[in-house]
């Protein structure tokens, strides 16, 4: 991979200390010379960036990548360099300045030293499988398996079934994510592996006293590295928490914390159900690692009656799928994208739902016509963090009058059941307010109206993140009064209000009358 010169990081200096030094552990190319694809280049480069005063700026980083990716054997990569590498920063290069082994620094660049007295883990829900990382460190360490560089430049290793004593001092040990003894760590470095899987209350907490044992040691910067299949929305995996916590980054919800999530997924464009774009969309989520992949049997995998759909979409397309039902197909939901805002003055219908302090208020915009449109109109989310946490009804109401400043509104439609204050006092100021009591009668054929929508791509939105995530968290639950939203479960805190209000807000956009076209322009003459 190039050189970027305006990206300060280690990550450069990494790859090449791991090409020189490494090789492939346990498998098809085991004890063969490491070449770095450019994909898991660029994930090494940016969770060894740097500000710019040489302080490591990312102490998590997460890979997500489908099955069969070797995402285990890159964590074992990474291992080795914090156990024996320069991968602290020490100073910038000089003109000319070159490693030992011959790497060539650009002049400006970072130079490491390596960590004195490492402290490395390599988690996993079982000892078995935390094998997956250590096995092959232990290959890429083993005086009578490692590289001949290595064996000169590092000497005999003693490698242990159990732990691996590094020259100078310091472990890498295999621990299983049930060990609860590890609130006293001082770790320099960790692998959580397959934290799809990490299900369980006591591996969450756990995962939780290591990470904040990575602060213990502050010259050694401690970091964490998870590794990752996509996972099963509401389960609330370790994996998932981190990607909700990656979305959130995203938004803007919260301050970017030193978090890196890379992750790849075969996108809408791509059917399920269709072979050929089965082996497609597998050459594109899979990308250099194609060329080794069986791809034709992976997809020939998805006609074997035993095989889950949910569960093959989202081992090999790697795409989060709930077992219990998505609320809408991702690829319409994608192909419904039209990036622009609602122009101001037009005719639109502003839907409200949420709930005073459990979860969160939403408002959606919804541009009335033969292709309405939709935009997020406004969303105040609980920081699950504040149990106190209150949505302020007044600021709520405010915020839907300035909407009404902007645009033409024809109708604020919301549940009294929830909003009955906030309807009054709107209508008592002449705004046009509607009542949509979610019954089973009202939302079962505006659920239906909107799903009809989005897949004969009818509808348009502009791609707002929070909607896209709100929509996405939403099930159906379906009995004989026809099918709902709702959440995964009752107790879950992926919130969906902006997904019911699109529904609302769609049902009643969708009976209004055509807009009157805008009033012609006068036309002066000299």
């Amino acid at each position: 991979m190039a050189r970027k010169a305006k990206v300060v990081s280690l990550g450069f200096l990494a790859v090449a200390w791991m090409e020189h030094y490494l090789v492939h552990g346990p498998g098809d190319v085991e004890g063969e010379p490491l070449e770095m694809d450019d994909e898991f280049a660029a994930f090494i480069i940016k969770s060894y960036r740097l500000n710019p005063t040489g302080t490591r700026m990312v102490r998590r980083s997460a890979i997500s990548r489908p099955k069969g990716r070797a995402k285990s054997e890159l964590a074992a990569f990474v291992a080795c360099f914090e156990a024996l590498g320069p991968s602290r920063f020490d100073h910038f290069a000089k003109r000319g300045e070159t490693t030992s082994w011959g790497y060539a620094f650009a002049q400006g660049e970072p130079v490491g030293v390596p960590v004195k007295r490492p402290a490395i883990s390599c988690f996993a829900t079982e000892l078995g499988q935390s094998g997956n990382t250590y096995d092959a460190i232990r290959f890429m360490l083993d005086p009578d398996t490692c590289s001949a560089a290595l064996a000169a430049d590092c000497g005999k290793i003693d490698v242990g079934l159990t732990r691996i004593i590094l020259p100078g001092g310091g472990t890498i040990e295999p621990e299983t994510a049930k060990d609860s003894s590890k609130d006293g760590g001082k770790e320099t470095f960790v692998v959580f592996d397959e934290t799809h899987l990490w299900t369980l209350p006591g591996i969450k907490r756990l995962h939780q006293v290591v990470i904040r044992n990575l602060f213990k040691r502050k010259i050694a910067s401690g970091w964490a590295m998870e590794t990752t299949t996509m996972y099963a929305p509401g389960e609330g995996s370790v994996a998932e928490s981190t990607h909700d916590y990656a979305k959130a980054v995203a938004e803007g919800r919260v301050s970017p914390l030193r978090l890196v999530f890379d992750h790849k997924q075969a996108s809408a464009k791509w059917d399920v159900t269709k072979r050929a774009d089965r082996l497609g969309g597998l050459k594109e989520v899979y990308g250099p690692a194609a060329a080794w992949m069986d791809l034709e049997a992976i997809a020939d995998a998805y006609d074997d009656p035993q095989t889950s759909a949910p569960e093959w979409t989202r081992y090999w397309f790697n795409r989060p799928v709930s077992l219990q039902g998505s609320f809408l197909e991702q690829r319409a939901w994608d192909e419904c994208h039209v990036a622009r805002p609602i122009p101001d003055g037009v005719d639109v219908v502003l839907a409200l739902d949420g709930s005073y302090n459990g979860d969160s208020t939403g408002v959606m915009a919804i541009q009335v016509g033969e292709f309405p449109h939709m935009v997020v109109g406004g969303l105040w989310e609980k920081d699950d963090a504040d149990a106190e946490w209150r949505v302020n009804y007044g600021d709520v109401e405010e915020h839907i009058r300035g909407l009404c400043r902007r645009w033409r509104v024809v109708e604020i439609t919301a549940d009294p059941y929830r909003w009955a204050r906030s309807l009054e006092v709107l209508a008592a100021e002449g705004l046009p307010v509607t009542e949509f009591p979610q019954s089973p009668a009202r939302m079962s054929p505006a659920t239906k109206r909107l799903a009809d929508m989005v897949n004969t791509r009818a509808v348009t939105h502009d791609g707002d993140p929070r909607l896209a995530r709100h929509v996405s968290n939403a099930v159906l639950k379906s009995d004989s009064r026809g099918d709902r939203l709702a959440k995964e479960t009752k107790n879950s805190t992926r919130k969906i209000d902006l997904a019911v209000c699109a529904v609302m807000g769609l049902d009643r956009a969708m009976n209004q009358p055509e807009p009157a076209p805008p009033a012609p322009v006068p036309q002066f003459f000299a």
